[in-house]
């Protein structure tokens, strides 16, 4: 996405910006969060940092930008006869004028119809089209031949940590969230999340406690861990992170960057403690766990039986 915004930067400098542009990328590839970034830099020209303006880009809030989804399952032929009629009104603040089209994969025929007759009369020489979808090869061809298309990559995990690094985020949440979603902005509301923060703080006590024989892991976490019930895919989730953790045993004994720096020191100690083989063991015992999710079996089972695993190897 870097190199994106930085192509979408120069081309704005050197005023040479085309009217239209399909950006392509999978789900988490960053491509509301790059074309929320582009019309700060084309609305913003010239004009003092405005923090104001980009929160307001980020909530839609902009009179002179205009952002489509799809509504239910496709966007339908009403919303792009809406954005017509709007961009035919004069403008009540002056400069360009932006519109935003998520999921174009998604637009039937008559909307199609309809934008392309859009994109062929153009308002003005200030109007700027941005059309996102997640496969290039879902996008009618008489969309795609009116655009420059743009791909972007899945954003990747190191990326994703050092760009929530920037915005704030706890360095904990930062290292782990990238593992869950791949989306900026839902890794964002993970950080405000407190039954993620829980997860975190859980596998964390799993870890510190981990030479504490006196402690016996089904009992001591049976009342500490019920929030993870709530909800399969969450409890999921807690088996991918608590499996990482335990990778980290192996990344780190072979020299390989460790995805749970805040706990290297618990990590330095209890990886020269246990062979390679029962690591490996270890692992996928807690991988057998996660493939029986898809069998619905009952999560409080399984939950034991996972601390039981754990105290077994301790």
């Amino acid at each position: 996405m870097k190199r994106a915004y930085y192509f979408f930067k120069q081309t704005i400098q050197k005023n040479r910006l085309a009217h239209l542009y399909l950006i392509v990328g999978p789900k988490g590839s960053g491509k509301s969060q790059l074309v929320d970034d582009v019309a700060y830099l084309i609305l913003n020209q010239g004009k003092p940092e405005s923090p104001h303006l980009k929160l307001q880009i980020k909530e839609h809030k902009v009179q002179n930008m205009v952002v489509i989804e799809p509504d239910g399952l496709s966007i339908k032929k009403e919303q792009i006869l809406a954005l017509q009629s709007e961009f035919s009104k004069t403008a009540l603040v002056s400069g360009p004028r932006i519109y935003v089209i998520k999921g174009i994969e998604k637009i039937s025929m008559a909307a199609a119809n309809s934008l392309l007759k859009f994109m062929e009369e153009p308002q003005s020489q200030h109007v700027f089209g941005f059309l996102l979808a997640e496969d290039k090869e879902d996008v009618l061809r008489t969309i795609q031949s009116r655009s420059q298309i743009l791909t972007l990559k899945s954003i990747d995990e190191l990326d994703l940590e050092e760009e929530l690094l920037k915005l704030g985020v706890d360095e904990k949440v930062a290292a782990l969230a990238p593992y869950v979603t791949k989306n900026i902005e839902e890794a964002t509301l993970l950080a405000e999340n407190p039954n993620f923060l829980d997860m975190i703080a859980l596998i964390e006590e799993i870890a510190r406690l981990w030479d504490k024989k006196e402690v016996t892991y089904p009992i001591y976490f049976a009342q500490k861990s019920g929030f993870l019930m709530q909800d399969r895919d969450f409890f999921m989730d807690f088996l991918e992170l608590l499996l990482l953790y335990f990778l980290d045993f192996v990344h780190y004994r072979t020299h390989q960057p460790i995805i749970y720096k805040f706990l290297k020191e618990v990590i330095q100690v209890q990886s020269s403690r246990m062979q390679v083989a029962e690591v490996n063991d270890l692992i996928e015992q807690i991988q057998t766990v996660l493939q029986q999710q898809s069998y619905n079996i009952n999560l409080d089972l399984a939950l034991d039986h996972l601390f039981y695993i754990l105290e077994k190897k301790r």
